[in-house]
Order: structure tokens, then sequence, then C-alpha cells
């Protein structure tokens, strides 16, 4: 048998060594023969001179555009590999003569200035053995073979060539070569290693010999099982690896391999690697699991219980994720049969997942203790009034929420029976127990009667404002005998039973308005708009001072009660000429001199921490905080003058994430998010963690899955400016919170401070 050269796919740069002498034929300015510019243009060819059976190589602009090659001796050629736009390629035929090349294409034609020239016929005769392993000789016999300085093995990734200066022998009718380890089957190439290569490729393929074996069934494996592999040249093994990639260690020994399965093994094929990288499987593993499972007790569990679960295999459970608890649970004992574990106070019914040692899961079911009502007492109760549930495991009951909506915080509440006081606004139905792990039962009916003492009929109407007019109307005026707003009596009118009160300065979220009556009283809870403005008046009787004389102004420790840091103390003067006013404090020490403009001023002075500080701590006399004095000034009015913050604080502390961990605190019953309202506004106060420019960012969830919140409201918020992060809440948003577990914060690259709503 014999095979001629052809080119190989070696680098094309080295095609600029040939010479791109070329002329065209055609006229058609379309195709341009210029270098590269488009068109149809040659700009090399090669190799010349080359082995008749070899590939030669075109090189330019719009070769794939050429429909046929013509070289001299042999015709018109067809067959054009086309490697792109601009190379292609065409097998030399037996019957090529040298000469000009002419490319034919639809504009004309391209004929190479530079003839084109053949070698040496240089051919393969045979190959022996065609089976051979790595480490043995080869040996190729045929013609001219002494021009060759290069054979070139099949590989899977990078070359395997084996050089002349390396070759056992080396004539020009034979060539004897070791068989390189990372060589694979396949036909050979015999090469003259030059830049521009002439390479000959086998007719037949070399045989590879592998390492083999009959893959072993592993079902039932566990970590710390020794398994021997047998086969035949398992020698060439060079690396064994597990189904999810890693290497494992091994020996060989007397033509077998040992290793033994690592605790984490996983299901899947453990495969054995010759230098050559071709994958062999050896073992088909599939893990142990534990089966039989039971769960003891498998109901009415509570926070604390020791659960028990038994089974066979336990001893592959590494860790248990109960449901509507984030964090897995090491067992506190474990063994092949059995292991135990505190049952966590969070924990809700449903499947406790096992995780395994192979990253596999098994999962068994349980049930908490619920929370029973038997029976009320009285069995019909009138809104506002004293009643009693009597039944089962109603400790686990931290809030209870009426037909109507109303939500009521409970504690102290025992196992059989709790005594509360119904809502003015419950409603007949049945009620739900809300326990602290976020689970929920209802009761049996409750009918609710009428209030017996005065109550609310028809709700005030829009909007309530601090300073505003709260009407409602009301039953039973008769036994009404006064009103309260948050534990503080009001005055109020009562008219053909329309109640008239005006809500006081200080009101905000959540007041209360309690309507005192002779058999008994019942509050009512409202958002009231606060004033945010807030003018504490100390003095309005025009005083003029003395040249650091007497009259003096003395402002009192209880004027100064409940004031916050930050308000401003405001003087209302009026003067001929400038004037000053000293700040001391009860010991006569001076704090600071103000400077008091001529004609009418308001002079304001910032009420810091630490001016509250020395004015509440230096107490010279009981009564006085501060004294003022100074020059000639009139001091028509002092005032105290702050404003209220609508924003409300949900969380504080300094929670880190590095790496999108998740804060749950406001999620799964850590927040009422049915109390917020659209529009509200939410807002993240943190410290980034990483270098300053570098990225961060804060991403908010809800609880279920950590799923993304909906409509507009983005994924993450990337780096938001000097740590303070704002979205508006939509009742979508909203409505998604309170149905998928809350809200998770999570993110990278950053320290959480405080979280608020306004």
């Amino acid at each position: 048998m014999k095979k001629f050269f052809s080119i190989s796919g070696l680098l094309a740069l080295c095609m600029l060594l040939l010479l791109p002498a070329v002329t065209s034929c055609s006229d058609d300015d379309k195709y341009n023969t210029e270098q590269y510019k488009g068109g149809v243009s040659l700009n090399v060819f090669g190799p010349s001179p080359v082995a008749r059976g070899g590939e030669l190589r075109f090189l330019g602009s719009g070769m794939d555009q050429v429909t046929k090659i013509t070289i001299p001796g042999c015709g018109d050629i067809t067959d054009i590999k086309v490697i792109s736009s601009t190379e292609i390629r065409v097998v030399v035929p037996q019957t090529a003569q040298p000469g000009t090349v002419v490319l034919h294409h639809a504009g004309g034609t391209i004929e190479t200035k530079t003839l084109l020239t053949f070698l040496e016929p240089i051919s393969i005769e045979s190959i022996e053995p065609l089976r051979v392993k790595p480490g043995e000789e080869l040996t190729i016999k045929g013609d001219y073979l002494n021009l060759i300085n290069e054979v070139c093995f099949s590989f899977l990734e990078d070359s395997v060539n084996v050089y002349a200066d390396a070759f056992v022998a080396h004539e020009r009718g034979e060539i004897t070569v070791v068989v390189p380890e990372e060589a694979v089957s396949g036909t050979i190439y015999l090469s003259d290693a030059k830049e521009i290569p002439n390479m000959i490729e086998s007719e037949q393929e070399v045989e590879v010999v592998l390492p083999a074996t009959t893959p072993l069934d592993l079902t039932g494996a566990r970590g710390g099982d020794v398994v021997t592999i047998e086969g035949t040249d398992l020698d060439l093994v060079r690396l064994v690896l597990l189904p999810d990639g890693s290497e494992l260690d091994f020996d060989y020994a007397d033509g077998k391999i040992t290793f033994t399965l690592p605790d984490n093994v996983t299901d899947g094929t453990i495969v054995m690697v010759p230098a050559s990288g071709v994958k062999i499987a050896c073992a088909n593993i599939g893990v142990v699991e534990p089966t039989e499972l039971e769960a003891v007790p498998a109901e009415g569990l509570r926070g604390g219980d020791v659960l028990k679960i038994k089974g066979v295999n336990i001893d592959q459970v590494v860790s248990l994720v109960f449901p509507g608890v984030a964090d897995a649970v090491e067992p506190a004992t474990i063994s092949a049969t059995e292991l135990t574990v505190a049952f966590p106070d969070a924990a809700q019914s449903g499947d406790v997942v096992l995780n395994l040692k192979s990253g596999k899961t098994v999962s068994v079911a349980v049930a908490t203790a619920k929370p029973e009502v038997l029976a009320f007492d009285p069995a019909e109760v009138p809104a506002a009034a004293e009643f009693t549930m009597k039944g089962k495991n109603l400790d686990l009951v931290v809030a209870i929420t009426f037909a109507g909506g109303t939500k009521v915080e409970v504690s102290g509440v025992s196992a059989a029976e709790y005594t509360m006081i119904a809502p003015a606004t419950a409603e007949t139905g049945a009620l739900t127990l809300h326990m602290a792990n976020g689970e929920s039962v209802e009761t049996p009916v409750l009918t609710i009667k009428a209030p017996e003492c005065a109550y609310i009929t028809v709700q005030p109407e829009g909007d309530l404002t601090a300073y505003g007019l709260f009407i409602a109307t009301i039953a039973n005026e008769d036994k009404l005998t006064g009103v309260q707003v948050n534990g503080t009596d009001v005055n109020y009118i009562l008219n053909n039973g329309q109640l008239y009160i005006t809500l006081p300065g200080s009101c905000g979220k959540n007041t209360t308005v309690t309507l005192i009556s002779s058999n008994g009283e019942i509050s009512y809870t409202y958002d009231v708009i606060p004033a945010t403005h807030q003018e504490r008046v100390i003095m309005s009787t025009p005083v003029t001072i003395g040249n650091w004389d007497d009259p003096r102004i003395f402002i009192m420790h209880e004027q100064l009660a409940d004031v916050p840091e930050g308000a401003k103390l405001v003087f209302y003067t009026s003067n001929a000429s400038e004037a000053q006013l000293q700040l001391n404090d009860a010991n006569w020490t001076a704090y600071t001199i103000l400077d008091i403009p001529a004609g009418d001023a308001a002079v304001e002075f910032d009420l810091t921490a630490e001016a509250l500080e020395f004015f509440s701590t230096n107490n010279g006399y009981s009564d006085q905080a501060i004294i003022i004095q100074g020059t000639t000034c009139t001091v028509n009015k002092i005032t105290i003058e702050w404003e209220i913050s609508l924003e409300e604080t949900i969380w504080t502390g300094e929670w880190e994430n590095a790496a999108w961990g998740g804060n749950q605190d406001l999620g799964w019953g850590g927040y009422d998010w049915s109390t917020v309202k659209a529009g509200t506004i939410l807002r993240l106060y943190m410290t980034p963690t990483v270098a300053d420019g570098e990225w961060w960012c804060v991403s908010l969830r809800h609880g279920d899955g950590w799923g993304n919140l909906p409509g507009d409201l983005a994924a993450q918020i990337d780096m938001p400016a000097n740590g303070l992060a704002e979205v508006t809440l939509t009742q979508e948003v909203i409505d998604d919170l309170v149905a998928n577990g809350g809200l998770v914060i999570t993110g990278q690259g950053y320290i959480l401070h405080k979280v608020t709503l306004e």
C-alpha cells in the first residue's frame, strides 16, 4: 500500500514564506486581486514543492467564491475544502505536473506566477504492529523515509510527536519509534518538520492499548469501602476519578488497582485514566441510603423535644433540615440504626430532610403539637368583654386573630386555658391561633355580641391627623364617663350619639382611643398622621435683660424633659442695637454666647447631645437647667422646636453579609407586613466592607425560596450611595411579602445597621 503527502493543519502564517505572485484575467472591479482588500484575491499558496496526494493550501480574500482549480496534468479540481473565506485546500492528484495553478471564480480567473513543484514520492508500505502498547516500539516501512523528521500520533489534547533525534531507527526504508504514553488510537502522520510541513497520513489506524476492565457494580456502597479493580494493562492507569471529578488515591500491585471510597462519595461512574487522557469506566456506584425511616414521636412535637429517627444506614446522615428552619441541625447522637436530635423551637409540621454524606437527601414526616380549643366561656361574648378559652396545648399560642381581622398578641398562656378581653372590633367567627413557629390553627366559631359598654358603631371617616377632629358614632352613650387618648384624659363632646374629640399633637401611628364607661371600657387603635413640627413654648411674656445684670431668664429642668437631641432653642428678640445672650448652667458655668442682631430676630441655638448633657448634669440648683443673662436685650418669646420623624425603625443591629448570606429577621413572622400601607418607603442603612470603588450590593427577596419581589423592584441594588438604599413598597410587593414569608435581605459586601419604614 502507498499513501502520499497532504498538507497539515499547522501554522498558516508560515505560508508567507512562499512567493505570492499572481495574475488575474478579470477586469471586474468587484473581484479585486489586491491583498485582503475584498473581492477575490490570492495572497499565497503552498507548500511548494508539494507531495502528490498531499494538500495544497490557498490563502487570500474571497477564497470561498472559487469554484474550481486547474493544475497542469490533471485538469479541473472541483472538490475544494473551504476552511474560511480566506483559506481553501485541495488534494493534489497523482497525475499533477509542475506549472502554474489557475483559480476560477464567477468574476474571472487568478493564475499563479510561481510554478508549483513536487517532492520525491515518499510512501508508507507497512506499519507494525497495528496494536501496540505505550512504551513499545512501532516500525514504519516505506520509501524516502530518510526525509521524515517527525512521527505524529493521534491524541486527545496536546500534540504527541516523536522527533528524529528520538527515533530508534531512521533509514530510507524504515523508521522505528517508541510509542508515547499520551498516544491514542488512530492514524499516524509522517512529517518533514519544516515551517510549513509536508505530512503523510497512514491509511491504517494504529490501535494504542488502553487499560481494560469489566466495570464493577457498587450498588449499596458507602464511604470507607475498599474497592479492588481487576483487568488488563492496569499499569497504564495514572488517575482514578470519582463521579464528581475529584481524584482518588489508589494503589497498583499484582496487576490490580485498589482504592478506598471517601465518605462523601456520590452516585455515578468511577473512571480510570491513562496518560493519554482517555477515560475508562471501572465501577458504577450507587451510594447506600437510609431506608425504613421512622420518626419517634412522629406527632405532637414541641420545641426542645428529643426526636428519634430510626432505620437502616442511619449513620450516613450528616445533618437535618426542619420545615420552617433555615439552618441545618446536626444530630446529637447517631448510630447505624438511630439518631437523636432536639426538635427546634421554630420547626413546623412537614418533611424533615436528612442530608447524607453523599450529598443526597431522604426525608421523614413529622407533625408538631397544635393548640386546640374545646370550649369558650361564656359561649356568647360581648365585644370588649372578658371570656375564657379552654382546651389543650394553648401555651403554644403567641397571638390570636379574631374574625374581622383584629390580631392580639398574647403571653403567659397556660396549656389548659386562657382568659382575655375580646377586641371591640371582633366579629362572630372562628379564631386563628398563631404559634411561635409560624404555624396556625382555627378554633370553633366564637359568637360575638354587641358590647354592653359604650362603643363605636361608625368609625371616623378619612385620615386622622394630630390636632385634628375625631368624630365617631357610638352606642350605649349613657354609659360613657370619659375618653382617653394614649392613656391621657381628653375633653369630649357627646351629642345625639356623635362623639367629638380633638386629637393631641403627640398622636401618631398606633394611637389608642379608649372609651371609658360605667360598666367597662373599650379601646380602638388608629394610625394618625402625626404633626411633624413640634413646638414647646418656654416663655411668652417679654423680658428685657439688664446689662449682665437682673432680670435674668431661667429655663427649668422640667421644660427640657423629653426634648430630643437636635432640637432648637429659639429666642424671639427685638432690639434697637446689637446685643448678646449668654447661656450658663445652674452653677453659672458659661456654655456659649449668642450674638443678637438689631431689630426683630429669631436666634436659634442647637440643643446637641453635648449641650443637653451639659445643662442636665451641672445642677447647682435642683430646678434650674439654664440661666440666661446678657447685654441689654429684649426677649419676647422662647420656644423649643423640633421635627418628629415619621420613620419607624423595624430592625437594628450589626449584621455582616460577606457572600450572599440571608437576614431573615423580618421574615417568617418576624414582622407583620400586612400592617404596611402602599407607598411606604423602606430604607436600609449599611456600611460597605469592600474597598472604595469595589462592587457590592444589597438584594431584597421574599422568604419562600428567597424569590425575587414582583413588579419593577430591582432584584439587587448595586452600591447604593452613602450606604442608604430606599425603595417604595407597592401594594403588589406588600401582598407578596405577606403571602411568601416576609422579607429576606441578602447581597454581598456590607454591614446592615438599621431597617426603617416611613
